[in-house]
């Protein structure tokens, strides 16, 4: 049998374990980027209810300094009360107020709890968290997903180019087994 036939088909063997392997470890890096990114919202979001259930009035709980969120990295509140009006809302998108998704307080009306990646326009992706409060409030908690993409991004090339040396590897190690067992056989 030809000795490069050979040597490409047990590198195959190797090549589809290193690239399951690679493709493994960012799907598990990448979500463990995209689900910690929610950590400070839950805090906020879960700190709020908690002020509206004790009796806080929704609007003192929201900053009063406006957030632009397609330029900000900072965290932001938004409340909204049972009828869907926004109360204390103090962000903006391109100097106006953004809409949510239609449905999305509905649905954590019904769950308590609900997580969104929201992309209100390209370009601005949204890390949110919304949680119902008593009374009929709806927090939403949000930031920008801007850091966590740019992570998600070196994380990707830097499997791709342990993926690509990993094969690189293993052909040397397929060619110098083959190298050596045609050494051996000959002798």
């Amino acid at each position: 049998m030809n000795k490069y036939l050979i040597i490409s088909k047990n590198w195959l063997g190797y090549a589809a374990v290193v690239t399951l392997l690679c493709f493994l470890v960012y799907i598990v890096a990448q979500q463990n980027f995209r689900q910690s990114a929610n950590d400070p919202q839950y805090q906020m979001a879960q700190d709020a209810a908690n002020a509206i259930n004790k009796g806080a009035d929704p609007k003192l709980i929201v900053g009063s300094a406006p957030v632009e969120i397609s330029t900000t990295l900072s965290p932001y509140l938004l409340i909204y009360d049972a009828n869907g009006n926004s109360i204390g809302n103090n962000i903006t998108l391109d100097s106006k107020p953004p809409k949510l998704p239609g449905g999305v307080l509905e649905a954590t009306r019904c769950q308590h709890t609900n997580v969104v990646t929201w992309q209100p326009r390209p370009g601005v992706r949204q890390a949110t968290i919304m949680i119902a409060a008593g009374r009929g409030y709806t927090i939403v908690a949000g930031r920008s997903l801007q850091t966590t993409e740019e992570r998600v991004s070196i994380l990707g090339t830097q499997v791709i180019f342990g993926w690509m040396a990993s094969l690189a590897v293993m052909l040397v190690i397929v060619f110098l087994q083959e190298l050596m067992t045609s050494k051996m056989s000959v002798a």
